[in-house]
């Protein structure tokens, strides 16, 4: 009690001590020793002991249920129109393709890959998904890997595989339109697990009632965002859009826009080891793939290419990404479970905003 007198006192009922326990590495089997079922147990012990000011106690108390009630003020308004943004500046990018020949392509390109740019750094820092810890330089490397192999890998592989590249390859811009169309249901679908979420949070008698109740709401937002994201797949699919659009790269984009959620939902609140493994891992294994494919034309080395040449004959170019990334999204979907079942990891993700 002694050591944790402070959150004792700034703490509104006893779930938000056990949350506070969790996060210090709190167990049941530590509230085993001092006599107690679980954590929950100890909490309420510990909220009833500890002397409180009662003029202090109840000015924190309406602060912290006017805040929970309120949930619209934890993110700045105007956060769903900024999720728009990426995907608008996308379609105005690939509009542009269509209407310039040569090097002024270029300049599209870079110029709409800038605003794309700017436009989900917006979306993500003032939405929901704004990250509770910031990134390494290793994830931001390996997250701009992914994404460039998404747009662009699919090419290059295919033009290894025939014995090139003999020259520049064109970008799939079903790929780009895919991801950053993916960033607006994505948001909303945040948006919609954190308020869900909050609300049990304060619902709930204890937390395996209240990890019980959001692990099945966190696939439930996960397979929604899945179907917004394959909806969005067969939109893209109509349209007439310069570069590879094959059905599977479509699908190696909406699985990496299934790990980049995944991953920045942890990161939301407060897990960002997993993700930056998970990126790393994935990213490291299509790098791997390209250097075999260039490997395998060193004298008595065509065996190291067979692997990559065979998958790429059997199912397309589009298969590695579909299936690296939709791997790496099924691991950070078990670590998503586990972590976001945490009364401790909404607390995070509520101090974070």
């Amino acid at each position: 009690m002694h050591r944790h007198r402070d959150l004792c006192e700034r703490a509104v009922d006893p779930l938000e001590i056990a949350a506070g326990l969790e996060a210090h590495g709190v167990t049941d089997r530590t509230a085993a020793r001092f006599r107690h079922r679980d954590v929950f147990a100890l909490a309420e012990e510990m909220y009833a002991r500890v002397p409180q000011d009662s003029a202090e106690w109840d000015a924190l108390a309406d602060d912290t249920h006017a805040a929970r009630a309120d949930t619209r003020a934890q993110v700045p308004p105007g956060w769903a129109v900024f999720a728009l943004l990426p995907g608008a500046a996308c379609a105005l990018a690939v509009a542009g393709l269509g209407l310039v020949d040569g090097r002024p392509r270029l300049a599209v390109v870079l110029g709409g890959a800038l605003a794309v740019a700017a436009a989900a750094g917006i979306a993500l820092r003032y939405g929901p998904l704004r990250a509770a810890l910031p990134a390494t330089r290793a994830t931001h490397t390996w997250v701009c890997w992914l994404l460039a192999y998404a747009v662009l890998g699919d090419g290059l592989l295919r033009a290894a595989v025939s014995g090139g590249p003999d020259g520049p390859w064109a970008p799939s811009a079903a790929a780009a339109l895919v991801l950053a169309g993916a960033v607006a249901p994505g948001t909303w679908c945040a948006r919609l697990f954190a308020v869900r979420a909050g609300g049990r949070l304060g619902a709930s008698r204890g937390l395996a009632e209240f990890a019980a109740s959001v692990r099945p709401l966190l696939i439930v937002v996960f397979a929604l965002y899945l179907g917004a994201v394959g909806a969005l797949i067969t939109g893209v699919r109509t349209l007439p859009v310069p570069g590879p659009g094959t059905a599977l790269s479509a699908a190696g984009a909406g699985a990496l826009a299934a790990l980049l959620w995944l991953g920045r939902m942890l990161r939301a609140h407060g897990s960002r080891r997993a993700p930056a493994l998970v990126y790393a891992t994935v990213g490291a294994s299509q790098v791997a793939a390209v250097a075999l494919l260039f490997a395998g034309r060193l004298p008595g080395c065509g065996f190291l290419a067979a692997p990559v040449e065979g998958l790429v004959d059997a199912a397309g170019a589009g298969a590695l990404a579909a299936l690296t990334c939709a791997t790496g999204a099924v691991v950070l979907l078990a670590r998503a479970v586990r972590v976001l079942g945490r009364a401790s990891a909404h607390a995070v993700a509520e101090g974070a905003r």
